[in-house]
């Protein structure tokens, strides 16, 4: 689901437990209310300013984030480079045919399905059982 289409409790709570985890993942303990605030200010950021993305693309930004660079503090300018970092890569992944990043491989539609359920409900639609 869009971030767009998360309703704002929602997207805070998945927020609180996305950076619960990172903090966890980071061998930190921030108080409860320093999760719950933050994740207010990220959810607040992720609506404003990465509404396309999937929630799912936050938390593989995330553990990118968490793994790959050489920051050990989430902070504001963390996570943003994080997931702008993210959203770069599927921007420049989107219109590929071949030789897709595999790091988003998670939001490909290859062996979902999808066309071959697309195909069907387009042959219902026509009459063509």
């Amino acid at each position: 689901m869009k971030i767009q289409d998360i309703d704002i409790d929602t997207l805070r709570q998945k927020c609180c437990d996305l950076l619960a985890q990172s903090y966890m993942e980071l061998g930190q303990r921030p108080s409860e209310e320093d999760i719950v605030s933050f994740s207010v200010i990220l959810a607040n950021d992720l609506k404003e300013d990465f509404w396309m993305l999937y929630f799912i693309d936050v938390q593989k930004a995330f553990r990118n984030g968490i793994r790959n660079t050489k920051e050990f503090h989430i902070t504001v300018k963390t996570y943003y480079s994080w997931v702008k970092s993210w959203r770069k890569i599927i921007n420049e992944n989107e219109n590929k045919e071949s030789n897709v990043d595999r790091r988003i491989s998670y939001r490909s539609r290859k062996g979902t399905g999808i066309k071959r359920i697309s195909n069907q409900i387009k042959k219902i639609g026509n009459g063509n059982n």
